[in-house]
């Protein structure tokens, strides 16, 4: 398939490491390649959210890592359906986070912030897959698999999920940004700590 011109990673516009960090869309096989990559680096975000929240042992923390976890998840077949406001979502809650690792006295390490740029490549990415319309009808698409389980999650999945989960998606991811700003608000005082007797 590769000789006759017929795989989507022939007819890519991008390398690899620029399609991650300044991803560019020329055709339908970068909107079809930078939704699929949005995908699995949302997918890897959720699961090493989840991983992270197990490990804390507590039952409440455990609870509370896998609800950004879940939207991860979720968010991630809103990228793979090129939904940009989806894709800015996950980044709000993934920096959040950044920023109250720091407001605690965490400095996030390389690889968080390495995700944080990658993910916030996947807005602009969503953004401009979004934006694209080909030159006509008739211009050739990329096939959506479904042979592998790896089509089967980021081909298949997002465009049967994604329609019934993007409300649901939407509600916990601003639920989840409003506690978080108004947390780190108390942290940093702009809030009052409810049941702490003020000095």
């Amino acid at each position: 398939m590769q000789t006759l011109g017929l795989s989507a990673e022939s007819q890519r516009s991008d390398g690899r490491l620029k399609s991650i960090f300044w991803p560019t869309v020329q055709n339908a096989w970068d909107v079809d390649s930078l939704g699929r990559q949005g995908f699995w680096i949302c997918l890897i975000t959720a699961a090493f959210q989840l991983v992270v929240s197990l490990f804390t042992g507590s039952p409440i923390l455990i609870l509370i890592g896998t609800m950004p976890a879940l939207a991860f998840l979720i968010g991630c077949m809103g990228v793979r359906q090129n939904n940009w406001p989806a894709a800015a979502m996950v980044f709000a809650l993934f920096f959040v986070g950044l920023l109250y690792s720091m407001a605690i006295g965490r400095f996030p390490g390389i690889l968080a912030i390495i995700a944080a740029g990658i993910l916030l490549s996947n807005v602009r990415a969503a953004f401009l897959a979004s934006e694209w319309r080909p030159a006509g009808e008739e211009e050739d698409k990329p096939t959506r698999f479904n042979e592998t389980l790896g089509d089967k999650l980021a081909d298949q999945l997002p465009t049967k999920a994604w329609p019934l989960l993007q409300i649901p998606f939407f509600a916990l991811t601003a639920v989840l940004l409003l506690l978080s700003l108004f947390i780190l608000a108390q942290r940093f005082g702009i809030v009052p700590n409810a049941g702490v007797p003020q000095q």
